[in-house]
């Protein structure tokens, strides 16, 4: 019952934000003859924005069910929600998914400018053999990337679920003094081993879904129901395949917890869970994280859909704004400046640029 309330309070906060989001750009954005708003190119920083905000909002609507989670998957001897008391399933929350912002960032603008880079060496392509390769390669450095924000962010997020520290500020501080600068990176190996498969999966699934969808509607962008949908069946399929390393991070972060021998590496994690409790244990905590990851994925695709195409709307119309239509029918850009001498024509209209000191402007 706790879990189907917590489910639907998630749906429903996202569903808000949706539409906030929809109602956040205020006037209306400069279309194109097709009647469609224009959408520009993002910058890095935009890129960098749009997915890390993402990431911060969708993580902190979905927390309760990460906490729910994180609990049923900790080892024998670690207390249970009954004596974690409701407050655990909110602990570190703001702290957490403020932290959650660089690891959004990260995958979003990497897998963006990978996969931009790979398609201009091999091709455009949205779907076959081709553009299936493009995508895992892109999902991969953005994972191995996005580990190095992420591992601490779920160390902290894990003890502090778990009442191992009561607070943010002292369990920074005490991991620090106890264990280092290497203690926020505890489960490194597993998380990766679990991370690099599931970013794979849920990315491209997600890219190959996406790409299809563009092509059939003939559109730049997806509609809110449908980024919601490709998201959480991609983060389904992912949850699945990526279970049992799952369980083996959360064993390895919260071993603190429990009064038993620590696991002396993730193996002898593996072999111990499978001798004293069975091949079932894997499965602990499956329905809750498939509840969690399920709608924070979906909520993380659908938010960085909305702000990518309300940022990429405002740069056209900002860039629509500067330009110039001669008599001739000609589209100009800013007129020439200082440092600026140049006319350069880039995919139909004539823009300004500087003249590298030392060489003549009809050069």
């Amino acid at each position: 019952m706790r879990c189907a309330v917590t489910i639907f309070f998630c749906l429903a906060c996202l569903l808000i934000c949706s539409q906030a989001i929809s109602r956040s750009s205020g006037t209306k954005p400069t279309v194109t003859d097709g009647g469609k708003p224009g959408v520009a190119p993002l910058s890095v920083l935009q890129t960098l924005g749009a997915g890390g905000a993402a990431r911060s909002v969708s993580q902190a609507v979905t927390y309760p069910m990460d906490a729910l989670r994180t609990i049923s998957q900790t080892r024998k001897g670690a207390k249970k929600l009954s004596e974690l008391g409701g407050g655990a399933l909110v602990s570190g929350c703001v702290q957490t998914s403020l932290f959650a912002f660089p690891l959004g960032a990260v995958q979003f603008t990497v897998f963006g400018n990978v996969k931009k880079a790979l398609s201009s060496i091999v091709g455009t392509a949205s779907g076959g053999v081709k553009g299936t390769a493009v995508a895992i390669a892109s999902a991969s450095c953005a994972s191995l990337a996005s580990c190095a924000v992420g591992v601490p962010q779920e160390v902290l997020k894990q003890r502090l679920v778990t009442k191992i520290y009561p607070d943010f500020g002292t369990a920074v501080k005490t991991i620090l003094k106890n264990e280092g600068l290497k203690g926020f990176y505890t489960g490194w190996a597993p998380t990766v081993a679990r991370n690099l498969p599931y970013v794979v999966t849920t990315f491209t699934c997600f890219n190959h879904w996406k790409g299809q969808e563009l092509k059939k509607t003939e559109s730049t962008s997806l509609d809110q129901q449908t980024s919601l949908r490709f998201g959480m069946g991609a983060a389904l399929i992912g949850c699945l395949v990526t279970q049992p390393m799952d369980v083996i991070k959360t064993r390895m972060m919260t071993q603190a917890a429990s009064n038993l021998v620590p696991y002396s590496s993730a193996v002898n994690c593996a072999v111990d869970i499978v001798k004293t409790e069975g091949v079932t244990a894997f499965l602990a905590g499956l329905p809750p994280r498939a509840a969690y990851l399920s709608p924070l994925w979906g909520a993380q695709f659908l938010l960085n859909e909305k702000f990518t195409r309300l940022i990429g709307e405002r740069n056209h119309k900002r860039a629509a704004a500067t330009r110039i239509t001669t008599k001739r029918g000609v589209t100009r850009g800013p007129s020439p400046g200082v440092g600026r001498s140049a006319w350069v024509k880039h995919r139909g209209t004539v823009w300004t640029v500087g003249v590298p000191a030392g060489r003549r402007r009809k050069a």
